[in-house]
């Protein structure tokens, strides 16, 4: 199967997009041998997929969840940068990204998973509205990329189960982190940030055209958006503690065409507890 597909926009502008396998969240959790075997192959091969939500039991949460988050999402961006500015995190670490942060071509929102989960975070008032649907949607990302973690201590040697990278006594920088990447009129404005991401794994959910990932030949191609799949990619810490064997992949974020659409990215990212980080530091 070739890696990669074109397709035509709705403009007639011609693009690539990468041919991503799926894999099926209940039968991660059902412990489908075959599935999983998948799974290990696609995080060696590819470092990127879709995780398809459809017929498990946190699939159901999430279809009841997703339009709202997008929404207040889209509420909390179009307030005026004073109001926004209001939520930057003076307390965080350099390392972290929590509150409010924007630069010339982006805007982000991210709360920690340890914070919002126990109730310690005070939402700005647009997003303290939907508190309970961010922590609902938090928990369905974490624990996702829980089964993931589960799934391939099965098919690697570490000497310890992966899921030990997260454990629920510790207290980690895991948080779902909201992203807004505005209308620019000329495509080649936008800002380069080719990047791979620095934790254990990463779900991101979007609906519009935007995420490129590099494939293994070095040839960029678009990531479609799937309703009721998330996009999961391994990110640095896990390739190093696979020895390498699962692929933290390139990838950035633009706009296919000129003029294209305002864009909204709903990232989780699952990131090692501070024992973990310290003893292997």
């Amino acid at each position: 199967m070739a890696n990669f597909y074109e397709k035509r926009l709705p403009d007639g502008t011609k693009i690539c997009v990468a041919n991503l396998d799926t894999i099926s969240l209940r039968d991660l959790e059902s412990g489908d041998a075959e599935e999983i075997h998948k799974l290990s192959s696609v995080m060696t091969s590819q470092g990127i997929f879709y995780i398809d939500f459809h017929g498990s039991q946190m699939g159901t949460i999430l279809s009841e969840k997703l339009g709202e988050i997008y929404y207040v999402t889209q509420e909390y961006f179009d307030q005026s940068h004073d109001m926004k500015v209001k939520d930057f995190r003076a307390d965080q670490k350099h390392s972290q990204d929590r509150g409010y942060k924007f630069c010339s071509t982006d805007e982000t929102f991210e709360m920690a998973y340890d914070e919002l989960v126990k109730g310690d975070l005070a939402l700005p008032p647009i997003l303290h509205q939907s508190k309970y649907s961010l922590k609902y949607f938090s928990e369905i990302c974490h624990n996702t990329a829980l089964s993931i973690l589960r799934a391939l201590s099965n098919t690697i040697s570490t000497g310890e189960p992966l899921t030990r990278y997260h454990m629920k006594s510790g207290t980690s920088d895991s948080g779902l982190k909201l992203v807004y990447e505005p209308f620019i009129t000329d495509k080649s404005q936008v800002c380069d940030n080719t990047h791979t991401d620095s934790g254990i794994l990463t779900l991101l959910f979007y609906d519009e055209w935007g995420l490129e990932v590099q494939l293994q030949d070095g040839k960029w191609a678009y990531v479609a958006p799937v309703s009721g799949c998330a996009v999961v990619n391994v990110a640095d810490y896990l390739e190093g503690i696979s020895d390498n064997r699962f692929r933290s992949v390139l990838h950035r974020v633009t706009q296919p065409v000129d003029g294209f659409a305002k864009r909204y990215f709903l990232s989780y990212f699952l990131r090692p507890v501070g024992k973990i980080l310290s003893e292997s530091s």
